[in-house]
């Protein structure tokens, strides 16, 4: 198991062109669970954005694009873990329904997979976006992707998707370290 992230700007939208592939074009996506919420709201606990920044330090990645579901503790995990990496919020950035499940497969396992494609798509060539969801989601979207059932994320835990020159998709899972959690 590997642990790697990054983000993503405004400019990433549907109308964004895609760039010139380099000779080993590789586009990543770390697809996350949100941290730790609080119990009377929708909005992270201050052991939440704790775990969410620590991730961001640990990591220390530079996102190109980042997408959050529309619960406010998906944002508010995405900008702790930016603040942790020291990173102001990209241009390429943008709330995505199907990262909450509200698309028209009700958030299947293709629904997910075909989603995570189109967000793929608007990271560039050999760089890196940040998504932030919900479980099942995340292991949905595994599972939509290469076939493979993975365990269910605890908060902040997720999975890198790296997709090929050649289309191919590897996935590998982000997980926390018993100190982390």
């Amino acid at each position: 198991m590997r642990h790697d992230i990054e983000p993503l700007g405004a400019d990433a939208g549907p109308e964004r062109k895609r760039h010139t592939r380099s000779e080993n074009g590789l586009e990543r996506l770390e697809l996350r669970r949100h941290a730790l919420r609080d119990g009377e709201r929708d909005a992270l606990s201050a052991r939440g954005r704790a775990l969410a920044e620590d991730v961001g330090r640990a990591r220390g990645i530079r996102y190109d694009a980042v997408f959050v579901s529309p619960a406010e503790r998906a944002a508010e995990t995405a900008a702790w873990i930016l603040r942790g990496a020291g990173q102001p919020l990209p241009p390429g950035h943008a709330v995505i329904p199907g990262l909450a499940g509200q698309d028209a497969s009700g958030g299947s396992p293709e629904g997910m997979a075909a989603g995570v494609r189109a967000l793929l798509d608007q990271i560039p060539d050999d760089g890196i976006g940040l998504a932030i969801s919900h479980t099942p989601l995340v292991e949905r979207a595994a599972a939509g992707l290469t076939g493979r059932t993975v365990e269910p994320m605890r908060e902040c835990e997720g999975v890198l998707i790296s997709r090929g020159d050649d289309g191919t998709i590897t996935l590998e899972e982000l997980r926390l370290s018993a100190h982390t959690r």
